[in-house]
């Protein structure tokens, strides 16, 4: 009877576990398929919100730097910071969600930019295979869990005199984000504990702050 009770058990429970196991590791896609997710993250509205381009240039990426976008997404960041950097440099564009990744990775194959680098990440570690000259996490911060202890490990993923560049929003934040806010304050604390100091502080985003440690 016994062992009846738990074939029955596991045959119900089975559909569930599957279902949780196709649920996106990534960024939280608010129930979208991972086409509509990029979508959104490549809208004209979010491109022109954060000022890709402008972005990019205070970013100060130089030929053969290593960078981490941390958050990759769909890739819109990455792909003109593969730009920057070069032939010689290297991005490694890092998430926790597979679709997006190998969106990224197909992407980067089609434009030809050798130098973009996926990586699988999990909740709690980039995974890096080598320490970088910048890491960049672009809307994307409010989404980890333990910012403190998170931006503590990121330590070991810099080069001597390496930066954080850290862009998220300052003001009107999306619905379902009521959980997720935080303040600059906030991060200047969490960066402060974890052995950072703010070295740079870009004002011309008008819903997101864009602030740089080292």
């Amino acid at each position: 009877m016994k062992t009846r009770k738990s074939l029955l058990f596991i045959l119900l429970t089975l559909p569930l576990l599957f279902a949780f196991a196709q649920q996106p590791q990534g960024q939280s896609r608010g129930g979208r398929t991972a086409d509509e997710y990029i979508k959104l993250l490549e809208s004209e509205s979010r491109i022109g919100g954060l000022q890709v381009t402008k972005v990019i240039e205070a970013l100060k990426v130089k030929p053969d730097d290593r960078v981490c976008d941390l958050g990759a997404g769909s890739g819109l960041f990455t792909r003109p910071l593969s730009q920057k950097a070069g032939g010689k440099g290297v991005v490694y564009a890092v998430d926790i969600d597979p679709e997006l990744i190998k969106h990224v990775e197909r992407t980067a194959q089609e434009q030809k930019l050798a130098n973009v680098k996926p990586i699988l990440a999990s909740e709690t570690d980039p995974k890096l295979p080598e320490p970088v000259d910048l890491i960049a996490i672009i809307d994307t911060l409010h989404h980890i869990g333990n910012q403190a202890a998170y931006l503590k490990g990121l330590k070991k993923y810099l080069k001597p005199g390496g930066r954080v560049a850290i862009i998220d929003f300052s003001k009107n934040w999306p619905a379902g984000h009521e959980k997720m806010i935080y303040t600059v304050n906030d991060l200047d604390g969490w960066m402060t504990a974890a052995g950072f100091k703010r070295v740079e502080q870009h004002d011309f985003l008008d819903n997101n702050f864009f602030v740089v440690y080292r």
